[in-house]
């Protein structure tokens, strides 16, 4: 949990202003609401007394008080979502740049569901469970504020209620435990719910064309059963627990009343004095009721900032001091001694290899022999266990993300978009809309973009568009040559287009190599013939390099 208490640490710092402020509101709200029932006490004394100007007097100060509290209430309401709102993002921002930061195989650990949960409920839990604590903390004042009125009335009334007090914080701090385990429980059984439900919506189809409905909807009745179960299993024990500690604090305070009423009979005690009695037992079963929820809440934050840690713990870092500061790379690649994947089935069994910049070059060899290792470590997706791999002979580890990712791009096989236009996901790379029509021409691909229906505000996702799987592939082509990085590197989807538009291409990335390194993986010969260099793997090492002959 260090990476997540570090991460937690460093949020509120960003925070610390709001925090205070929220501080400063939950004492003058908190406050009022205290000083409201000793006036109220003087009001009665006064009228018993028969001194009733004093009585209006004291109305009309605790009438200002009052509207004082509402004002509070306003404004503290108005500060939390300024807190509340800043940190969601700053958690938000955490959680998504790590989940990117995680290599491809520390991202399979979670199940989609798992991480849904973690976006949108274990950060609204996490945020709630700090922005609350603040109004938490200055509750948890009252009480001394309390206490020491009971001390200034009366000794054995302070020594009942702090003896009570005590008692029951102990009580409630050791059953919340079991509080943190059943919400754990509770938390699992809502990924697995979640989960069945992404699995019917992504094989709608299976189920139809099997008609397997029936045993499918067995497993979603179980699994949202079971979610039932440990919900309502959470929150009864709770319930429970909370109305034992509220029970026995309103017996404390109807024998305290009663005792208070015996010093009234003996002129030890003024009823104003009974009433706040009776008040600020009110408020200690609110605060009890508020301390219940913060042990929980803890326990509750404690699961979220797990999952949460779950995310952040091997996420990739570039916090290296010793980052390489250059700005003008070639985009010569190299390999030296590369082990990759499972070390006793590697993907790169100890692979060296040299691409220059300004080249074309081919990665080739039959299918698993390790050709997309090669990409997946050029674009940091996992983690090699040990050899180098160097950008101009910068060791790639050295160069900040943000250099990094400008400096290489990728388009791969099953290339994937996102939910918006043909246009708006061209331009989320990189250029305007000339730019992006520009290219698309020049990949020959503009004509038919303007055939859809809607053009270029085609959405690209929406299956009734209509877009062929070819169209989104030399679309997403189109997507990394607007991007226009140093390194340009294509996962086998040259091999899925006609023989028009490879060629097409090929002489597009012909003019590119004069100022950019274009690699390749591929077995089409007619594109292997197009290489200045070609480098063939096989049982996942490199079996030899040959430069191509150009007449």
């Amino acid at each position: 949990m260090n990476n997540i208490t570090k991460e937690n640490k460093r949020i509120l710092k960003k925070c610390s202003f709001e925090i205070l402020l929220k501080f400063i509101i939950s004492i003058c709200y908190r406050g009022s609401l205290l000083v409201i029932p000793i006036m109220w006490g003087k009001v009665v004394d006064y009228a018993t007394s028969h001194n009733f100007l004093s009585s209006y007097r004291m109305i009309i100060i605790t009438v200002g008080v009052m509207l004082f509290y509402y004002v509070s209430v306003c404004i503290n309401q108005i500060v939390y979502y300024l807190l509340y709102n800043k940190m969601y993002k700053l958690y938000s921002k955490l959680a998504y740049s790590s989940f990117i930061n995680n290599s491809i195989h520390s991202i399979s650990r979670f199940k989609i569901s798992e991480f849904n949960n973690i976006i949108n409920n274990d950060i609204d839990i996490t945020v709630a469970f700090f922005s609350d604590t603040i109004i938490k903390v200055v509750q948890i004042m009252e009480f001394l504020i309390i206490y020491y009125y009971f001390y200034t009335i009366d000794i054995k009334m302070f020594i009942v209620t702090v003896v009570v007090s005590l008692t029951m914080i102990i009580t409630l701090g050791i059953l919340n435990k079991k509080t943190g385990k059943l919400n754990a429980q509770r938390k699992q059984a809502l990924d697995k719910k979640t989960m069945i439900t992404h699995e019917v919506f992504n094989t709608v189809k299976e189920i139809k064309g099997f008609y397997v409905f029936k045993s499918i909807n067995e497993r979603v009745k179980e699994k949202c059963s079971n979610y039932l179960k440990a919900h309502a299993s959470l929150n009864t024990y709770s319930t429970v627990i909370k109305q034992i500690v509220f029970i026995i604090i309103e017996i404390v305070r109807y024998g305290l009343v009663a005792y208070g009423i015996y010093l009234f009979s003996i002129g030890k005690m003024e009823i104003g004095t009974i009433l706040v009695i009776y008040t600020y037992y009110t408020k200690i079963i609110e605060n009890y009721e508020i301390i219940g929820t913060l042990t929980s809440g803890i326990q509750d934050a404690k699961v979220s900032l797990g999952r949460l840690n779950k995310l952040i713990e091997y996420r990739g870092t570039n916090e290296n001091n010793d980052l390489v500061n250059k700005n003008n790379y070639l985009g010569k690649i190299r390999f030296e001694n590369v082990l990759y994947g499972n070390k006793k089935d590697p993907i790169l069994n100890d692979v060296s290899l040299l691409i220059n910049s300004n080249t074309i070059a081919v990665i080739t060899g039959p299918t698993g022999s390790g050709k997309t290792g090669v990409l997946d470590l050029l674009m940091k997706m996992n983690r090699k266990h040990s050899g180098n791999i160097y950008i101009d002979d910068v060791p790639y580890e050295k160069i900040d993300d943000d250099t990094f990712y400008k400096l290489i791009s990728l388009v791969r096989k099953e290339p994937n978009f996102f939910d918006l236009s043909i246009k708006d996901n061209l331009m989320l790379v990189g250029g305007n809309f000339k730019e992006v029509k520009s290219v698309c021409q020049s990949l020959g691909i503009h004509d038919e973009i303007m055939n859809l229906k809607d053009g270029y505000d085609t959405d690209i996702n929406d299956s009734s568009s209509k877009i062929s799987i070819n169209l989104k592939r030399e679309i997403a082509i189109a997507r990394v040559m607007l991007k226009n990085s140093k390194i340009i590197m294509f996962d086998e989807i040259l091999d899925t287009l006609d023989s028009n538009a490879q060629n097409n291409i090929l002489k597009l990335l012909e003019e590119k190599k004069k100022d950019h390194t274009i690699l390749i993986i591929s077995r089409e010969e007619n594109i292997l013939q197009k290489a200045d260099k070609i480098i063939r793997f096989d049982n996942n090492k490199v079996k030899r390099n040959l430069k191509t002959i150009k007449e």
